[in-house]
């Protein structure tokens, strides 16, 4: 099978889970799977003048890795290696240049605080890999059934369902479509109290739904559901995904500086997430 699955390992309890996810797909996939130390050598690092330090560092948490792999995977073809510079520009360019098929992250569990600051790398990879990137968090995994795929009615929204499907396909597993809608503020010029504009909006959405998934073509291979839910779209997807064994979303390419940058529902996901999440880049915009 084409590509590899590239693990960024720090040898972190989340790395280790990320680890774990990594080889579980990769025996069902086919895979091989590609763990990198990233020595974070950027000129704005305190480690910047350890470079030996961080590579025999590097090298002695990958052989842990290795090891490890090896008792939990022994079919799967694991290599490793230490690179250096900065982990999120690093990362982004070996899983190009080696045409990963997927990039795998961990991501901490902990209070907000510490998602948002030691989650950080793995929201930049996110952001700005041109690969489809899984973020795993640090959570149990067992008793997980579903695949859950946010879809916002535009044409980009089909390649993410699309891998929704495969994915519940490969799995094995029911696939929720969830489509949420908003109330307008109150502040519109055009704001009603009657339930009019707010059935219009419910069937906007439902009906953009619909025709996603009849695009889609036909799987009776799959249980298929759709969800439309009055929610913010990061909150609707949250919460359908609080059992689910995946999430899957789109994150729109960007150019220049907005490259590294999510947009807010793939943000929120990733702070909030209860499950995996992949991240699939979907048409660039400027």
């Amino acid at each position: 099978m084409s590509g590899t699955i590239m693990v960024g390992y720090d040898g972190s309890p989340a790395g280790k889970v990320a680890l774990d996810w990594a080889l579980r797909r990769a025996e069902a996939t086919g895979h091989d799977v590609d763990v990198v130390f990233v020595a974070d050598t950027s000129w704005d690092s305190e480690a910047f003048t350890a470079a030996p330090l961080l590579q025999k560092h590097g090298e002695v948490v990958l052989a842990s890795a290795a090891f490890n792999a090896d008792s939990k995977a022994p079919d799967v073809r694991v290599t490793s290696r230490v690179v250096h510079g900065n982990p999120v520009a690093v990362l982004c360019a070996e899983a190009e240049s080696t045409g990963a098929a997927l990039l795998v992250v961990g991501s901490y569990r902990k209070d907000l605080y510490e998602r948002l600051t030691t989650s950080a790398v793995s929201l930049r990879v996110a952001a700005s890999a041109k690969v489809p990137v899984a973020v795993i968090p640090d959570l149990p995994v067992s008793g997980r059934s579903g695949v859950v795929v946010g879809i916002d009615g535009s044409e980009s929204g089909d390649a993410v369902l699309a891998e929704g499907i495969a994915e519940a396909a490969r799995l094995e597993e029911p696939l929720h479509v969830v489509s949420a809608w908003t109330m307008p503020p109150l502040s519109m010029p055009d704001f009603t109290d009657g339930s009019e504009l707010y059935d219009a909006l419910e069937e906007r959405a439902r009906l953009g739904a619909q025709a996603a998934v009849e695009r889609a073509g036909a799987h009776p291979e799959l249980v298929i559901d759709t969800q439309v839910v009055l929610d913010a779209p990061a909150a609707a997807l949250i919460t359908a995904a609080e059992q689910a064994s995946l999430l899957v979303i789109g994150s729109h390419g960007r150019r220049g500086l907005s490259r590294f940058l999510l947009g807010s529902v793939s943000h929120d996901v990733l702070i909030h997430t209860p499950c995996p999440v992949i991240v699939l880049r979907v048409a660039d915009t400027a």
